[in-house]
């Protein structure tokens, strides 16, 4: 809550020199218990200045008294502009000539902030100082000061919220005056006080009052309080201000539209809108050709007369919006009201439009301009120098531009360096110059805008509100990181992030960004013969899509321990070696690849046949069981008995083991005939059923 009032405070080491100088002091040792008429000097503890500590057990007082003229009553004030105490000592002082009188304040360790002020409601205030048997400190200077009554008089005018600072959605303002007297009301009350506001020629009246605003803006008003009892009066000009709309302008996404697990960087750019209550733009829609350059003049008529361009950082930017077809055809100048120039942006190799241009459409049909600035604290390098960016576009003409280079909007350093304004009046005719040197292209200048450092210009007639925090956050509110921030999304869909920033004015700004999540093949590798495969075997591997349907529009590049193998890009693949087996699939519609893997290992498949089995109920060895015959399916046997007469025959022997029958125990004599990979194999011996 402001109060309209002075406050002096001086730095520490400025004191003692001060009360060492013209100023009188009044050390509180000498003059205890004595009642000083004074309207100026410095009241001060034993040590006299603010170097040298106070003394243990003290225990003094004095009184001031401001001298009463004859015709208004005069106030006196303790302004303790240095303050340093022990920590069990206190100073107390008494609105009147001795400790009878009301305490109004008492300073401790714990209230030293130098800038304690006691106003008196009579002649006097009597201060009592004690200190304890602990540590002193270096004690206390206080500025001896007169006042008269409508001095002392002040007011309290707030919103509400602790601020003249709003959003410009707040539609309308509350505003609360309360009037006082420093130090306490005279006569105890405040009964005949009035209130006027005047909010551009419309007078409301009464402590309370509500006005409606349009922002954003600055909008002064003045209020006049009185106190008809007293006659005081005060007159204050107070600014309501409302934030202007930043604009997001080249905030984007590396990519708008991304595979899934693709990595990406949402790249947020917020640049606050300056407001000022005169003009300091030319709004126009200028063709720009080889034959026809642009010119522009700006007046400013508000600054003093010998407010000069003393240094760069005088200069704050200049801007101009401009499309233009490529922008290494073109250079900008700025001259200011004495002749100086700067140049801004010269012709350079370029390639790269500014702006969003009609390239192939009417020349009378303007395209969509990009504000480009030159500061002395730019983003970006020169123009020439800064690399471009690519986007895709439909014109102003309705006709759409793929993947086109682009200079993106900000601010940029000025070719020259702005100490060339030196000299340069800010009052008068600024004048800003695009030339075209080549024939063929062509664009259109939108406007431009000039502005100095903010401390040039008359209060109330400038502001631009300063961005304290950014962030992202996902649609589901979560912060994904300041600014820029990555994000990376497995799930295909649409996916929104926003980028928001708070002002100082406590607003809140945001735009939204739609990232587009593109779906991954989904697969797998199979193999023709189960892993690990035989020894000396070979697998045919085939990518088997997860839907059917979707490898239509596949393309497909194999590799085998992450190197590619030349001229492998069908669906499938013999392999041949045990190693690891990767698969590229690339979908041709969305661009979106995904590697499917599969690793090849192999074992011992040579066939285990025993030459006994004992079919004797025990649950043992009970049937002729070759190991590894499943991997040589549709298996042939044959048994003999030792006559040479078939006792068994299958052609696929693969569990359906032989358990002897009604054979007596004996030798038998088997043929088993078994396939691999085409190649056909006999194994043959003897087997002995015991029982």
């Amino acid at each position: 809550m402001p109060k309209y009032k002075t406050l002096f405070l001086l730095p520490f080491f400025f004191l003692p020199l001060l009360l060492a100088g013209q100023e009188v002091t009044f050390p509180i040792n000498i003059h205890n218990e004595q009642n000083i008429e004074t309207c100026s000097g410095f009241f001060t503890d034993s040590g006299g200045d603010t170097l040298t500590p106070y003394s243990n057990n003290e225990n003094y007082s004095v009184t001031f008294t401001a001298p009463q003229d004859e015709t208004e009553p005069v106030y006196i004030s303790l302004d303790f502009v240095f303050l340093d105490l022990g920590e069990d000592d206190s100073i107390r002082v008494y609105d009147g000539i001795d400790a009878d009188a009301p305490l109004v304040y008492t300073l401790t360790a714990n209230n030293q902030s130098a800038n304690n002020k006691v106003w008196s409601t009579g002649a006097s205030l009597h201060v009592q100082f004690i200190s304890s048997e602990a540590d002193t400190a270096l004690g206390w200077a206080a500025r001896i000061a007169c006042f008269e009554l409508c001095e002392a008089f002040y007011a309290d005018i707030n919103t509400g919220t602790g601020s003249f600072d709003f959003c410009p959605d707040v539609p309308s303002v509350s505003f609360t005056a309360d009037a006082a007297y420093y130090g306490g009301t005279p006569d105890g009350t405040l009964e005949n006080v009035t209130y006027q506001w005047n909010f551009n020629n419309e007078i409301l009246t009464g402590p309370v009052v509500n006005q409606d605003y349009d922002g954003p803006g600055a909008y002064p008003f003045r209020i006049t309080v009185a106190d008809l009892t007293n006659n005081c009066t005060l007159d204050s000009i107070i600014t309501v201000r409302f934030a202007t709309t930043p604009n997001f302008n080249n905030t984007i996404s590396t990519s708008d539209t991304v595979c899934a697990g693709e990595p990406f960087s949402l790249v947020g750019n917020i640049q606050s809108t300056t407001w000022t209550g005169f003009p300091t733009r030319v709004d126009t829609v200028s063709y720009i050709t080889y034959e026809e350059d642009f010119s522009s003049t700006l007046n400013f008529d508000v600054f003093p007369d010998d407010f000069f361009i003393s240094q760069e950082d005088d200069f704050d930017r200049v801007c101009i919006n401009i499309e233009h077809e490529d922008n290494g055809h073109l250079s900008f100048e700025l001259e200011c009201p004495s002749g100086n120039t700067v140049l801004l942006k010269d012709f350079s190799p370029g390639g790269a439009n500014l702006g969003e241009p009609v390239i192939f459409g009417s020349e009378d049909i303007p395209g969509l301009g990009y504000e480009y600035c030159f500061s002395v604290n730019p983003q970006y390098g020169q123009m020439s120098q800064t690399s471009f960016q690519f986007h895709s576009f439909t014109d102003q003409a309705g006709d759409f531009y793929n993947n086109q280079p682009y200079m993106p909007e900000g601010t940029y350093m000025p070719n020259e360096s702005f100490n060339n304004l030196t000299g340069c009046p800010l009052n008068g005719d600024w004048i800003i110059k695009a030339t075209d040197q080549i024939i063929g292209t062509s664009g259109h200048v939108l406007g431009w805008s000039l502005y100095f450092k903010d401390d040039f210009y008359p209060d109330s007639l400038i502001f631009t509100p300063e961005i304290l925090e950014e962030k992202w956050v996902d649609e589901n509110g979560n912060e994904i990181g300041s600014n820029p921030a990555n994000a990376n999304l497995n799930t295909e869909g649409e996916y929104k992030f926003t980028f928001s920033a708070l002002d100082d004015f406590g607003c809140t700004w945001d735009t939204t960004l739609t990232i587009t999540v593109l779906p991954l093949p989904k697969g797998e590798i199979t193999s023709e013969f189960e892993i690990p495969v035989c020894e000396g075997d070979s697998t045919l591997l085939m990518v088997v899509p997860e839907l059917i349907g979707d490898e239509t529009h596949w393309l497909y590049q194999w590799m085998l321990e992450g190197a590619e193998l030349e001229n492998r890009v069908s669906d499938t693949l013999m392999a041949k070696e045990m190693a690891t087996y990767m698969v590229r699939v690339t979908d041709t519609i969305t661009g979106c690849f995904d590697f499917f893997e599969l690793a090849v290992s192999d074992q011992n498949c040579d066939l285990d046949i025993p030459n006994v089995f004992t079919p004797n109920g025990d649950g043992m060895n009970e049937q002729f069981e070759i190991t590894n015959l499943e991997y040589y399916p549709q298996s042939s046997i044959v048994i003999y008995n030792r006559s040479g007469k078939k006792v068994f025959e299958h052609n696929d022997y693969y569990l359906n083991w032989w358990d002897g029958g009604n054979q007596p125990d004996g030798t038998y004599y088997y043929v088993i005939t078994y396939k691999r990979m085409d190649k056909r194999k006999q194994a043959h011996g003897i087997i002995t059923i015991i029982r």
